[in-house]
């Protein structure tokens, strides 16, 4: 498959967005899925994929508590991708505190 940027990974040239601070929902396959948000920031993007380094918060519908997976390089399919939020470009999304709101959102302290 080819991605274009030189190669395989987030190596490859950067896109118009790299470096934006971003909010991923993922689209759920099953109505018992957790809900996943993928927070960090853009590394490139492709055709087929949005590339960050991140952390994905999992959680459930109605409720708050949130699982904080490590940060990663992530290749997120568009097709798998519900919404994009753009956040603050001064959001240190590696340090903050996200918690789950009454609406089911994620937002951070």
């Amino acid at each position: 498959m080819d991605i274009g940027g030189g190669g395989l990974g987030a190596r490859g040239a950067p896109s118009p967005n790299a470096g934006k601070i971003v909010k991923v929902r993922w689209v759920k396959r099953y109505a018992e899925a957790t809900n996943q948000v993928c927070l960090g920031e853009v590394v490139r993007e492709t055709p087929e994929y949005l590339v960050m380094r991140g952390l994905v918060l999992n959680f459930r519908k109605g409720e708050q508590q949130l699982r904080r997976d490590e940060e990663r390089v992530r290749w997120v399919p568009w097709s798998q991708i519900a919404v994009v939020c753009e956040l603050p470009s001064d959001l240190k999304w590696r340090q903050t505190e996200f918690v789950v709101d009454e609406a089911g959102d994620v937002k951070w302290r």
